[in-house]
């Protein structure tokens, strides 16, 4: 309105017969943008609110999902297991597992399908210390019930991630039982293309996949891997045995499924503190190499 106003107002104003005359001429597109073009920049703009709006909700929708369940020596190692899978930014990780939890223990496909629930992507399982007894006695029967579990919890399309028990203190002379049941668990995986088995005698053992209390951590240093109780090995986990499951786990897992990479030394966050890791009081603080 002002430009107009101006031009009218000059004596030498535009000539309103002259077609040349700047009164007569159509502005520049660049100064009045056509009809069709505002309808489009309109359009443009509400795309760009709703991607703001509803893009972040969808990808973390689409975070891979991950349950892990297990028994008492699973329970110690579950921090560990969620740290490094969430410190991607990419995974979200619920635990379930608990202590005397076994596949031949009454109430355990009730167990299996409640960790279910979620539709998980991923179920790591560890487990077997208390299915030793009938895993002896019958192996041929335990592959069975295996196969019946890997079906249970695959049948909507989840991958297991089955790690095997744990080298144990040789004051519990359970270890011909274990590495039978560990067998099992591996034979397990080469028969299935849903399964991966992780051992785990290397990576929380010795050279050899023995027993050790001590070992060398994630960060190059000496670390406590397994609790002491009563002043003896015991053959559950301190945070320094839990990271190395963790990062287990998620080489195997990231492996499987495109995962950003992990916030460096996750291993030595909060949940290094949980409460688990004073039970037996002191159990990870143990200050003589054994």
């Amino acid at each position: 309105m002002t430009r107009f106003a101006s031009w009218t107002n000059d004596a030498t104003g535009p000539n309103e017969s002259d077609p040349e005359s700047p009164g007569q001429r159509a502005l520049p597109s660049e100064v009045m943008p056509s009809a069709p073009t505002l309808i489009k920049g309109i359009l443009l703009a509400m795309v760009v609110v709703a991607l703001i709006t509803f893009v972040p909700p969808l990808f973390e929708d689409r975070s891979l999902k991950v349950v892990s369940i297990g028994d008492s020596v699973t329970y110690d190692a579950d921090p560990g297991i969620r740290a490094a899978l969430e410190a991607t930014g990419a995974v979200v990780v619920e635990t379930r597992s608990i202590g005397g939890v076994g596949l031949l223990r009454p109430g355990i496909d009730d167990y299996l399908d409640d960790a279910l629930v979620g539709d998980p992507d991923v179920v790591v399982v560890m487990l077997g210390g208390w299915d030793l007894g009938e895993i002896v006695a019958d192996p041929s029967a335990y592959a069975l019930r295996l196969d019946d579990v890997a079906n249970q919890l695959t049948a909507e399309g989840a991958r297991l991630v089955w790690l095997a028990m744990p080298p144990t203190p040789p004051g519990e002379q359970i270890e011909d039982a274990r590495q039978l049941a560990n067998r099992l668990f591996s034979q397990l995986a080469e028969r299935r293309a849903d399964v991966d088995h992780v051992a785990t005698g290397m990576i929380l053992g010795d050279s050899v996949g023995a027993f050790v209390r001590f070992r060398t951590g994630l960060d190059g240093r000496r670390v406590q891997v397994r609790k002491v109780r009563g002043g003896t090995d015991d053959g559950h986990l301190c945070p320094g045995g839990a990271a190395l499951l963790g990062q287990a786990v998620l080489e195997l897992v990231a492996n499987r499924f495109v995962l950003p990479e992990a916030v460096s030394e996750w291993w030595l966050g909060p949940w290094t503190d949980d409460l688990r890791y004073d039970d037996p009081p002191g159990g990870c603080r143990a200050v003589v190499v054994g």
